[in-house]
């Protein structure tokens, strides 16, 4: 009877033994399927990242091209501006030699009461000259000062950009590196 007793016992225990086995099993198992399956999620989050790097990376292309195009509109009309700036000084100029030559004449007084008469009219004509010219000089200098000023900007903006779109660039690598090396970690 002990002897029956004693297989009944190393049967019961063998059973809980093969049931401890089987669990360890499943549970081991389990846990793979729980990695594996953290891993897809983590290979989806890295493709996630990188599709949003992509998009990143061609708003501040758009950014770019859009500033660089500004710099260049801005760069054309200041070089335009200043060159009619430049053309009005040499126009106001003559228009202030001819004066001087005409109030150079007038204090000589070698002419008679007629060509003084005529100077005098002609001096008044160049003196409104240059008053006009001085105001649309005054005004074309603020022009040109304010589109340096806007070139400048599109200048510091565009290399900003040129540095983010970089770093951009650089991310997108990384993304990509990211996203291979969780593909290999998934298929292993």
């Amino acid at each position: 009877m002990a002897n029956s007793y004693s297989i009944y016992y190393y049967s019961i225990l063998a059973v809980l033994i093969i049931c401890l086995f089987i669990f360890l099993v499943l549970l081991i198992q389990k846990k793979r399927e729980e990695e594996k399956q953290r891993r897809k999620l983590e290979l989806l989050s890295a493709q996630r990242r990188l599709e949003e790097a992509r998009e990143k990376l061609g708003i501040l292309r758009k950014k770019l091209i859009e500033a660089e195009k500004q710099f260049t509109e801005n760069k054309f009309f200041f070089n335009s501006k200043r060159e009619a700036l430049i053309q009005l000084t040499k126009q106001l100029q003559d228009y202030e030699k001819e004066r001087d030559s005409i109030q150079s004449t007038l204090s000589d007084g070698a002419v008679s009461a007629q060509e003084t008469n005529l100077l005098k009219k002609r001096l008044e004509m160049q003196s409104e000259n240059i008053a006009k010219l001085s105001g649309e000089v005054t005004g074309l200098q603020e022009k040109v000062h304010t589109m340096e000023k806007a070139a400048m900007d599109n200048e510091i903006e565009v290399a900003s950009l040129q540095d983010k779109l970089a770093q951009a660039e650089s991310e997108l690598e990384y993304h990509k590196e990211m996203v291979k090396l969780k593909e290999k970690i998934v298929k292993s």
